[in-house]
C-alpha cells in the first residue's frame, strides 16, 4: 500500500474508525474479528483513496444530496477568453466544489485563491505531470517569494479529471475554511482566483516560482447568499439611460454629467431590476455610473446639460437631481429586487428628468475616447408590497479626512449617527436587502457595524479582500431591521505602502472614499448619513502639529496643503488614526431634497460600542487540537515501525 501523503485522508480514517467503535453497539457486536475487519476495510478505502489523489482520468461516483441548488454547478465565471470555472456550495457542509473546463488537452492546471491577486503567499490547488506522463492532484502554496511549497496537509479533494484531445476538465472539492494556516478561507467577500495552464511536464512544482506561469487573475464572490432571485416579470418594460457619444477627457478623473428623460409614467410603477450598458472597447474607462432623479415638478424643465459635473457652467437647477436610482460600479451583475419591493418611479407628480453621472478613469490619459454607457431599468405597471430606497453611509465627500504614506492599515470610519437615525427612520425601522460596498484604490478591506444602545449586533456586510475593481451590490443573506437610534459605522481600511504622499479624501481616484450603499425597503426621506472629522477639531489639530512636530501648517492653507505639510511618520500617523476614532463629527443628515434634517450637525459624538459582538467559537481551535492528535498517532505509530 502507498505511503499516505494526505492528511485530510488520515483524518478521515481515524475519526471514521473512532465514531465506528464507539456507537452503540448489541451485545457481542463489537469483536476484536470484526474491529480488525473494519480497520482492513478502511484501509482498502485509505489506499484507493491515495490512488485516486495521485492518479489521473478519475470519474467521481460522489453524490451531492445537500448540495444548495438543483444544478451541481450554479455558479460560473470566464477565467480567460475560452476557459471556464463553475462551482457549486454546499452551506450545510461547509464545502464548496470547482469544476474547471480547459478547451485544449493540456499537462497542468493551476487555480490559485490570493488575498489580493498577487502571486505570493498564494493558496494553489495543482494538477501537474510528472516525467513519465503521470497525473498528480496536490494542495501547494507559495511563499512571500511567489515559490511553491507542497502543503502537508493535503485540503483539496480531487472528484475528477478527464483529458482528452480538445479539453482537460479538473473538479475538486475543499472546506470553506480547512484550518491549515496556508490555505485561504473563503468567505462571502471578494475571492482573487489566479489560473494558469502548463504544457510542459514536469519532475515536482516543489520549488518553482509560480509567477513565472503568468497566472491570470478574476475576481468572483464564491459564496453567493441562498436567495431566490426572481425572473423579470412578463409585463415588465425597459429603458436605458446613455451616455450621448461623450468625448472622454485625455484627464485621469472625468465625472460627466447628462440630462436625460425616462418615459413619462403618469402611473406609478416599480424598477424590478437595472443593469449597465458599457460601450464595447471602453470597459476600463467607466469606474462608476449613478442615475439620479431630478426631484422637481413634472411641468418642470430640467435645463440641457452634457459637460463636466464640476463645471462652473452647470445649471443651479441640476441640484435637485439627488434621488439615486440606479448604481453600478466595475464589476457589478445585474441588480435584481427582492420580489417584495421595487423602486417607485412615475405618478402623476413625477418628473421624468433625470442625471446620469459617469466616473471615467482614464490613467493613460487615452485621447479620442467616445463613450455612450449607462444603465438600462426593467419596470414594471404591477406594484409590489413596498417601495425601496438607497441611502448613502460612510465618508462625506470632502478633503477633511487623509491617510498617511506608507501605512499598511490604515482606518478611515464614516459615521450614520444615531441622533440622525432618530430623525430619519420610522418607529417600524427599515429593512436593508443589498449593500454596495465602494472605496477608491488604496481600499483593501470594508464593513458596516450596527450599533443599537450600545450593543454591537452582526455587520450589515464585510468584504476582507475588497478591491476597487470589483464592486457588486450584493444580496444580504437575510433583510437586517434597523430601528431609530441604531448607528451605522462603516470602516474603510487602506493600505498606502506604495505611497509617498498622503491620500485625501475626496472625487479624484487618486483621492479615498469610503462609502457603503445600502438597499433598503419601505423607502424613508433619508437619503444621506455621513460624517467626516469635525471642521473645528481639525482646525485645531493643525495647530498642535505646527506646534509639536514643527509642520507647516496653517489657517491660510487649504486641507490638502496642511494634510501635505505634515511629516508622516509612525508617531504622527497613529495619532491621526487616534484623532479619527475618537473626536466629535461633521454629520450629514440629508433629506433626498439635499436639506438636512434639523438639528445641529458639528461637534457630533460618535456612537460608542460598549457591548462587542462575538461570532460563534472558530471551529478551528477543535480541529487543531485534532490534528495534533492525528499527528501525535502518527509519530507514535513510526516510532513502533521503527523500533520493529
Amino acid at each position: 500500500m502507498p505511503v499516505a501523503s494526505n492528511s485530510a485522508i488520515q483524518i478521515y480514517f481515524l475519526l471514521t474508525l473512532a465514531i465506528l467503535l464507539t456507537l452503540p453497539q448489541p451485545r457481542g457486536m463489537v469483536s476484536g474479528a470484526s474491529v480488525k475487519s473494519i480497520i482492513k476495510t478502511l484501509a482498502r478505502a485509505k489506499e484507493r483513496l491515495d490512488v485516486i489523489t495521485e492518479g489521473p482520468n478519475y470519474q467521481s461516483t460522489y453524490t451531492d444530496d445537500l448540495m444548495d441548488k438543483k444544478e451541481e454547478f450554479p455558479f460560473m465565471v470566464n477565467l480567460d477568453a475560452e476557459s471556464v470555472l463553475k462551482w457549486g456550495i454546499n452551506s450545510h457542509e461547509k464545502t464548496i466544489r470547482f469544476q474547471v473546463t480547459v478547451p485544449k488537452l493540456v499537462s497542468g492546471i493551476g487555480v490559485g485563491f490570493s488575498d489580493y491577486g498577487e502571486t505570493s503567499n498564494t493558496d494553489w490547488a495543482l494538477l501537474w505531470s510528472d516525467l513519465k506522463g503521470k497525473s498528480h492532484f496536490q494542495d501547494y502554496w507559495s511563499d512571500n517569494k511567489s515559490i511553491l511549497h507542497r502543503d502537508k496537509g493535503q485540503d483539496y479533494r480531487l472528484i475528477g479529471l478527464t483529458k482528452e484531445e480538445k479539453q482537460t476538465q479538473l473538479t475538486f472539492e475543499r472546506a470553506y475554511d480547512t484550518c491549515d494556516r496556508h490555505d485561504y478561507v473563503i468567505d462571502n467577500g471578494t475571492t482573487h482566483i489566479l489560473f494558469y495552464t502548463a504544457d510542459n511536464n514536469i519532475a515536482s512544482p516543489d520549488g518553482v516560482n509560480v509567477s513565472s506561469a503568468a497566472p491570470i487573475l478574476q475576481r468572483v464572490q464564491l459564496l453567493k447568499p441562498g436567495v431566490e432571485l426572481p425572473s423579470l416579470p412578463d409585463d415588465a418594460h425597459t429603458f436605458e439611460i446613455l451616455a450621448p457619444n461623450v468625448t472622454v477627457p485625455a484627464e485621469e478623473t472625468t465625472y460627466w454629467c447628462y440630462v436625460a428623460t425616462m418615459p413619462r409614467l403618469t402611473a406609478k410603477h416599480h424598477i424590478v431590476q437595472f443593469e449597465a450598458v458599457i460601450k464595447p472597447g471602453n470597459e476600463h474607462l467607466v469606474h462608476h455610473m449613478e442615475v439620479f432623479h431630478c426631484e422637481v415638478p413634472p411641468n418642470k424643465i430640467v435645463p440641457s446639460y452634457n459637460a463636466l459635473c464640476h463645471a462652473e457652467t452647470k445649471p443651479e437647477q441640476l441640484k435637485s437631481c439627488t434621488r439615486v436610482i440606479g448604481a453600478w460600479a466595475k464589476g457589478a451583475q445585474p441588480f435584481v429586487y427582492p420580489l417584495e419591493a421595487g423602486y417607485s418611479v412615475g405618478g402623476p407628480s413625477y418628473s421624468n428628468f433625470v442625471l446620469l453621472e459617469v466616473h471615467y478613469n482614464n490613467p493613460d490619459r487615452l485621447k479620442g475616447k467616445v463613450d455612450s454607457s449607462g444603465i438600462r431599468f426593467h419596470y414594471t405597471p404591477k406594484l409590489r408590497s413596498y417601495d425601496a430606497g438607497v441611502m448613502e453611509l460612510g465618508l462625506i465627500y470632502s478633503n477633511a479626512m487623509a491617510v498617511p504614506p506608507g501605512r499598511e492599515i490604515f482606518k478611515l470610519s464614516g459615521h450614520c449617527v444615531s441622533h440622525c437615525t432618530e430623525k430619519g427612520l420610522p418607529k417600524p425601522g427599515i429593512k436593508i436587502f443589498a449593500s454596495q460596498l465602494h472605496t477608491h484604490l488604496t481600499g483593501r478591506r470594508v464593513y458596516t457595524k450596527h450599533v443599537r444602545e450600545g450593543t454591537e449586533l452582526p455587520e450589515l456586510n464585510r468584504d476582507n479582500h475588497y478591491s476597487p475593481h470589483f464592486q457588486e451590490i450584493r444580496l444580504l443573506p437575510e433583510p437586517r431591521l434597523v430601528y431609530p437610534g441604531d448607528g451605522l459605522i462603516t470602516i474603510c481600511e487602506d493600505n498606502t505602502m506604495k505611497r509617498e504622499n498622503v491620500t485625501m479624501s475626496g472625487f479624484s481616484i487618486a483621492d479615498e472614499m469610503c462609502v457603503n450603499y445600502v438597499h433598503y425597503y419601505p423607502k424613508v426621506d433619508l437619503e444621506v448619513c455621513k460624517s467626516s472629522i469635525d471642521p473645528g477639531v481639525l482646525s485645531r489639530y493643525f495647530t498642535y502639529m505646527k506646534k509639536f512636530f514643527q509642520a507647516d501648517t496653517s489657517p491660510q492653507k487649504s486641507l490638502r496643503e496642511n494634510y501635505s505639510s505634515i511629516p508622516w511618520t509612525n508617531e504622527t500617523s497613529t495619532q491621526l488614526q487616534s484623532l479619527y476614532d475618537n473626536f466629535p463629527l461633521e454629520v450629514e443628515c440629508r433629506r433626498s431634497s439635499g436639506e438636512l434634517f434639523p438639528g445641529t450637525w458639528t461637534e457630533v459624538s460618535q456612537d460608542r460600542i460598549t457591548k462587542p459582538f462575538h461570532a460563534d467559537d472558530d471551529p478551528c481551535s477543535e480541529v487543531s487540537l485534532m490534528q495534533d492528535a492525528v499527528m501525535t498517532i502518527e509519530k507514535s505509530e513510526l516510532d513502533e515501525r521503527t523500533i520493529s
